[in-house]
């Protein structure tokens, strides 16, 4: 099972679970092959180029398998790499700002932007990641002019995350577990979530939506084989990952760390990868990230 991101992340995390659990239903061992860099085309390239014989899984964000044929000019669009196999996991994020950002809503905060331009800048984890996306979305939906806050690339979320504590940089979209956790504390504002509909994760904190309507975005883990890859075996492989997904202590681990299992078939993980493509990629180009 490759991934193209670190141990220790979310995916590393859902991985080893699900991988795990898979050894225990076929006693065929899974093993977790990280292929971390250029925000998960590494692991996207590694997972493509192995054989299609049920053996190769890819374990990969839609972050990583929309934006990278779009961001990389030597890459196919992903259909043409890989049979999807069933969507995996949701991450929610959440819109959290430092404390000294005078605003406390979302409409509060998109005022002040507008009456500060450039006085502030984002945090986000690289060209195409859904932090950056995400947060050029709502400024294309608020009617913020593209310099009135910029973003600021990190390697990573721990330092990411640091800094926006310290102030060095004034907001951020990060996922729930990791930013909760400082917003308890005091040391962070909670100002509106990603998802859909509010979350108990997050209680109390609005979504975007309720400003925005229409206004949802997210990342997902999802599970897939390279292209050609026999239908027989992607349909056992579907099958039982759609099991364990409905293990309550399967459940239970990933739920605690803000992942939320979804599960269904490889048309749904489809359909969903076409919309998901559409609106991602249309961001990708506004902001010449492929040029």
């Amino acid at each position: 099972m490759i991934l193209g991101n670190a141990p220790g992340g979310s995916g590393d995390f859902a991985g080893q679970i699900i991988g795990a659990k898979l050894t225990e239903a076929w006693g065929q061992q899974v093993v977790i092959e990280h292929r971390p860099g250029a925000n998960g085309s590494i692991g996207y390239v590694a997972a493509r180029a192995r054989p299609a014989d049920g053996y190769n899984l890819f374990l990969g964000s839609n972050s990583q398998v929309v934006p990278a044929p779009l961001l990389n000019p030597n890459l196919e669009y992903y259909d043409k790499d890989f049979d999807p196999i069933v969507p995996g996991m949701s991450v929610e994020y959440i819109l959290a700002a430092t404390a000294s950002i005078p605003a406390n809503t979302l409409p509060e905060l998109i005022a002040h932007l507008r009456a500060n331009p450039g006085k502030y800048n984002y945090a986000h984890l690289g060209p195409g990641s859904i932090h950056q996306l995400s947060m050029e979305m709502l400024k294309s939906v608020a009617g913020l002019k593209p310099e009135s806050i910029v973003g600021v690339a990190y390697k990573g979320s721990g330092q990411y995350l640091t800094d926006l504590v310290g102030g060095q940089v004034q907001l951020g979209y990060q996922g729930i577990p990791q930013t909760m956790m400082y917003v308890l504390s005091g040391q962070l504002k909670a100002i509106a979530l990603g998802s859909a509909q509010r979350l108990a994760a997050a209680p109390g904190v609005p979504t975007i939506a309720e400003t925005y309507p229409g206004f949802e975005t997210n990342s997902s883990w999802d599970f897939y084989a390279p292209k050609g890859t026999p239908r027989e075996i992607v349909l056992k492989l579907n099958a039982e990952i759609n099991k364990i997904l409905a293990m309550p202590d399967v459940r239970d681990r990933l739920i605690a760390q803000g992942m939320y299992p979804i599960g269904g078939s490889p048309e749904k993980l489809a359909d969903r990868l076409k919309s998901d493509y559409g609106k991602l990629g249309a961001v990708i180009h506004k902001l010449n990230l492929n040029d």
